[in-house]
């Protein structure tokens, strides 16, 4: 099953703590339940249309150039500030964690403007993954734009929620199951699909199940967005491997 990014998830893992305590659509809650889950809560109905996009497309043209920006340090390369970077914002607040890169973003529209149309906030969701492909990071941020017309910039960040997302207690279960092998090439089979772009695609694991006719159920989350655009896909199918040298059953990517 393939869900927009704004088609909210929740997604109950064992221990970590979600950083916001008002989720939104795309946002990944969690909980201390034992018993991992996903849940597919309900779709968001599209906004009405707006007569004037340029305050989206301010925040899609400067997200876009944060994950330009996100992909060369990532590659090592030098990043200068650029003069519609915030002030006094942060190498790590841009770009995210050290060695990560940002994958995908997206944004409501319901754009808050101000009285003379001079300002506005705007609420972004953006996702990070490490050089393998795995989501290591997601974040809400506040993003305050000043300007006129088609010039805006961006004069203020503020991160308002995150997540740091981790498969430790997934591979403790695959390790305790005994299905470690097979965990591992499902594992390898996410991180050769992601290599198959530098930017828009991601993965983050969730749950493994050995069932009773010896099959191996891997839940996964993967994420697809086209670089520079706002938006995302979420495939929510998880991996089928059987006991016989872990081939792969089932719907795969």
């Amino acid at each position: 099953m393939r869900l927009s990014s704004f088609a909210l998830l929740v997604l109950v893992l064992a221990t970590p703590v979600f950083a916001g305590s008002n989720p939104r659509a795309g946002d990944v809650v969690i909980t201390d339940e034992s018993v991992p889950e996903i849940v597919l809560v309900g779709e968001v109905p599209p906004p009405p249309p707006r007569g004037d996009t340029s305050g989206e497309d301010a925040v899609e043209a400067y997200l876009a150039e944060r994950q330009e920006g996100s992909a060369g340090r990532a590659r090592r390369q030098n990043v200068n500030r650029r003069d519609t970077d915030p002030m006094n914002a942060t190498a790590e607040e841009l770009y995210g964690p050290e060695g990560t890169r940002l994958v995908a973003f997206d944004f409501t529209t319901d754009i808050a403007e101000s009285a003379d149309d001079s300002r506005f906030t705007a609420t972004v969701y953006l996702l990070f993954a490490n050089d393998a492909g795995q989501v290591v990071e997601s974040r809400d941020e506040t993003l305050v734009f000043t300007g006129y017309g088609m010039d805006w910039n961006c004069v203020s960040r503020k991160t308002s929620g995150s997540i740091e997302w981790s498969d430790e207690r997934v591979v403790e279960a695959a390790t305790a199951l005994g299905v470690a092998e097979e965990f591992g090439q499902a594992e390898s089979h996410l991180r050769e699909w992601t290599a198959e772009t530098s930017q828009g695609l991601a993965y983050s694991l969730s749950d493994v199940v050995k069932e009773e006719d010896g099959r191996v159920v891997v839940q996964c989350l993967r994420f697809k967005g086209d670089p520079g655009r706002r938006g995302f896909d979420i495939d929510i199918e998880p991996l089928v491997l059987t006991r016989d040298g872990g081939v792969f059953r089932g719907e795969s990517n």
